[in-house]
């Protein structure tokens, strides 16, 4: 049963390379994490990690935006034109224009929110870095390649990089600036490397393309990035109501839970990362072949998070006590809460990311989106107010699920409709 699966999703050497590649390069990346993560906590102290968290969400807008919908859109534009080295050179000139004029944009309007509204503006003034160096880094193009380790590879340097300034630079009792700043400057370096790999090694063309074809591009691509900045949006209801109504500390203290969940997530990155440009090209060839190639993914992820999810609250206590140092009464409730959310989480963002998005069903996944930011709010209020950070995640839990549903009865709807290309 199980090689038959495999068989039919036709799992050739470059998945094969790219899979057991990412899956190497993401334990390494998660063993940098697990080292990194206690030292930042106890360099900053728990409010100041609540402090950079919230200033991580705000300034997080801003990559979004040059980011743009990208990693999705533009990945599956540069799978489908992988043989038409011309259109394929054309579309990255001019999603690379497209992304310079988002990162000024960006750049500007996170400079003003720091000047108004924070009362430490060198975070903002340092993480304009951060803007410039997810700027250069186009990852969209080397996985649309299909060279997702090279992505990996190039993620894992950024980490070492940070991980050595956070060890040889960064002291107790240091602003939380120099978090942003040495985070920039990791990102800038790590840019700089992708964007010479792409240039060199696949020859592409650096240059500023037609600024009337690039805005025409983010029009284009414009609901699909709608779709993602409500999402993103609904990621970040949960924090801005845990500072409303608590502390900056409690806060920090969900992120760490939280971050416990999205570790669990990433460990399934790198096969649903591979299988993403291949699924592009199966929907844009045959789209009856494709869905039940798709199920036959559904259930290998199925099974894998199942493990994991095992696993992780096996060892949950020994990670939550490794990872926070001092005691906090009920984070592993909230933790184990957060693993069942996992569950959830993978197998949504499987129909998103590996059906709705590829077949251009971006109203489909914007109804979604919305529907799950409500739920978020109309949960979340209450629930975070007479039950705190547990109430949190409790909330993150029951809008997962509510995604999820929404997400297979929007892909039972239309399994059968024509494909449409974008």
């Amino acid at each position: 049963m199980k090689m038959k699966i495999i068989n039919n999703l036709d799992l050739d050497n470059t998945f094969t390379i790219n899979t057991s590649s990412l899956f190497i390069l993401n334990a390494l990346n998660f063993l940098l994490t697990i080292i990194v993560l206690p030292k930042l906590i106890s360099s900053f102290g728990i409010a100041g990690w609540g402090e950079i968290t919230f200033a991580q969400i705000i300034i997080n807008y801003f990559i979004w935006i040059i980011d743009w919908s990208f990693p999705q859109y533009a990945c599956k534009q540069i799978s489908i034109f992988e043989k038409n080295e011309k259109k394929r050179n054309q579309f990255y000139i001019t999603a690379r224009t497209s992304q310079l004029i988002l990162f000024f944009i960006s750049s500007i309007f996170l400079s003003v929110y720091g000047f108004i509204f924070s009362n430490n503006q060198l975070v903002y003034n340092y993480s304009v870095l951060i803007l410039f160096g997810s700027f250069l880094q186009t990852y969209w193009y080397l996985n649309g390649r299909e060279k997702i380790y090279e992505t990996a590879f190039i993620q894992l340097l950024n980490k070492v990089f940070f991980a050595f300034f956070v060890f040889a630079i960064i002291k107790k009792g240091d602003d939380i600036s120099t978090y942003f700043f040495y985070f920039g400057i990791c990102n800038i370096i790590t840019g700089i490397i992708c964007t010479l790999r792409i240039v060199i090694q696949y020859d592409e063309t650096l240059k500023i393309g037609n600024f009337n074809k690039s805005i025409r591009l983010i029009k284009k691509s414009f609901m699909l990035f709608n779709s993602s900045i409500i999402g993103n949006i609904t990621n970040s209801v949960i924090p801005f109501i845990i500072s409303s109504f608590y502390s900056i500390e409690n806060l920090g203290i969900y992120n760490i839970a939280d971050r416990v969940k999205n570790i669990s997530i990433q460990i399934l990155n790198p096969l649903s990362n591979s299988i993403f440009p291949k699924m592009s090209r199966y929907y844009y060839n045959d789209k009856e072949k494709a869905n039940k190639k798709f199920l036959n993914l559904l259930l290998i992820f199925s099974l894998i998070g199942f493990f994991i999810f095992l696993i992780l609250n096996i060892n949950l206590d020994f990670i939550i006590t490794y990872l926070l140092k001092e005691k906090v009464d009920g984070i592993n409730l909230i933790a184990r809460i957060l693993s069942l959310s996992f569950l959830s989480n993978i197998i949504y963002e499987l129909f998103v990311n590996q059906y709705l998005i590829i077949n251009n069903l971006y109203k489909e996944i914007n109804k979604i989106k919305l529907l799950v930011l409500f739920t978020s709010i109309l949960i979340g209020i209450p629930l975070i107010y007479y039950k705190g950070i547990l109430g949190a995640a409790l909330t993150n839990f029951t809008y997962e699920i509510t995604g999820l549903l929404y997400a297979i009865k929007s892909f039972i709807r239309t399994k059968n409709k024509k494909y449409f290309s974008n």
